[in-house]
């Protein structure tokens, strides 16, 4: 089982990235704004591109572009979906589902989400509990989740957490020990590696645990809390943990797993994830191109999309706005990696930057978005009022480390496809 676990952990290259500038700085106050009132409730429609002001032409040729590296073998297959002013302009589907057989992607593929998990899940419903003031962005962790105090943890805020700043390390896994309770306290007696809210690190371990503690505080599993609150009201009706096996032919296949004996298809690539039952705060959703759209364009909207009122404004306004101050872009995007595990971060989302970030560099610097390690990405740009997803069965880089992380990003080409679509407005 170790050498198992040596052999696949997609993170031991990361364990490590722990020494960097650390500047004291706190979190900006909670706007106090509960008011309704002047949220737009808009709702995709389709259309063309001309109607909302881009090029169908060049459009065509980011389409295209996807097509080219499907048809290179960088990755079996693909779904791309662009909308603008709440239209959707374009959804591709490119591929097959599964590497070397005849089953072709369609647009309502669903794909292993991995890390976009962490705002379509963990991030939303969390803020959706502090909206029900079940919690507190400025409560101790510990107040939900008691066995978190240990190591010295009991004065870590949810507000820590969510913004990637609680002090854990990246990540902390107990592939070997069967009872799930026995890694469950594991996890939470992990020591802090740096003081909390004076730096930034990338943590599944922060989000594992963040789900966690939702499930104490809401006493209910994150998969319901994230349905009953987000999902269903949404009509996102694609979107879930664990798909059952009747939708196992619409889902796309990531990789094969030597831990389990098999292809994962319909199980979260992750291991640890999977061996948690495949329900947690950093790993497991599941969803569609046009799933991942709607909820984007909830956000766009200033949390309400059609009759659904999901999140207050204000905590939308503070979910995607940085949350870390303590850290500075031109200090940290030195790098793919390190742009992925130390810039400037929102409640979950990650936040454009001009170097290395994998929305590309076109993008206007209010962009916020998240990648999943399989493959998929999300950008919502709301200077151009542009939602850009992009869905990749590449699978999970391996070893998961800065050179594979920078090849995953080359080969997918999500900075192209970004860069595309800011290419095909009109300006």
């Amino acid at each position: 089982m170790n050498e198992q676990r040596r052999a696949f952990d997609r993170r031991q290259f990361l364990q490590g990235m722990t020494q960097f500038a650390m500047v004291a700085a706190t979190a900006p106050a909670l706007g106090s704004s509960d008011a309704w009132r002047g949220v737009d409730c808009t709702t995709l429609t389709a259309g063309r591109p001309e109607d909302v002001g881009m090029s169908s032409d060049r459009l065509e040729d980011v389409f295209a572009r996807i097509q080219r590296r499907v048809s290179d073998g960088l990755f079996p297959g693909a779904t791309a979906l662009v909308a603008r002013h709440g239209v959707v302009v374009g959804h591709r589907a490119f591929g097959a589902k599964v590497a070397g057989v005849d089953e072709p992607v369609t647009l309502d593929t669903i794909f292993d989400l991995q890390s976009m998990t962490k705002v379509l899940s963990t991030a939303a419903s969390a803020l959706a509990l502090v909206q029900e003031g079940v919690i507190a962005l400025n409560a101790p962790v510990a107040r939900y989740l008691p066995e978190f105090a240990a190591s010295g943890k009991g004065a870590i805020t949810v507000h820590d957490m969510l913004r990637y700043s609680a002090g854990l390390p990246v990540d902390n896994q107990f592939l070997d020990v069967a009872d799930e309770e026995t890694v469950w306290r594991l996890m939470a007696e992990t020591p802090l590696e740096y003081a909390p809210g004076t730096s930034v690190l990338y943590s599944d371990l922060t989000y594992r645990l963040l789900g966690r503690m939702i499930e104490a505080a809401a006493g209910q599993d994150l998969d319901t809390v994230a349905d009953t609150r987000i999902w269903g009201p949404l009509g996102m009706n694609d979107t879930m943990y664990n798909p059952p096996p009747a939708l196992h032919e619409r889902v796309a296949a990531t990789a094969y797993s030597d831990l389990r004996g098999h292809l994962c298809r319909g199980e979260v690539q992750d291991e640890q994830d999977w061996a948690l039952g495949g329900v947690t705060g950093c790993d497991g959703v599941f969803s569609t191109a046009r799933d991942i759209a709607v909820f984007c364009q909830m956000i766009l909207n200033g949390g309400a999309y059609g009759g659904a009122e999901i999140l207050r404004p204000d905590l939308v306004r503070r979910m995607k706005r940085n949350n870390t101050p303590q850290v500075t872009e031109a200090a940290t995007d030195t790098s793919p990696i390190e742009n992925l595990l130390l810039t400037p971060k929102g409640l979950g989302w990650e936040l454009w930057t001009r170097r290395f970030s994998n929305g590309g560099m076109r993008l206007s610097p209010r962009s916020y978005g998240k990648a999943g390690g399989a493959g998929t990405f999300m950008w919502v740009d709301p200077d151009h009022e542009i939602i850009g997803v992009l869905l990749t069965n590449h699978g999970l880089p391996q070893p998961f480390d800065g050179l594979h992380w920078s090849r995953m990003l080359d080969a997918v080409g999500c900075a192209e496809f970004f860069d595309g679509i800011i290419n095909a407005v009109h300006h």
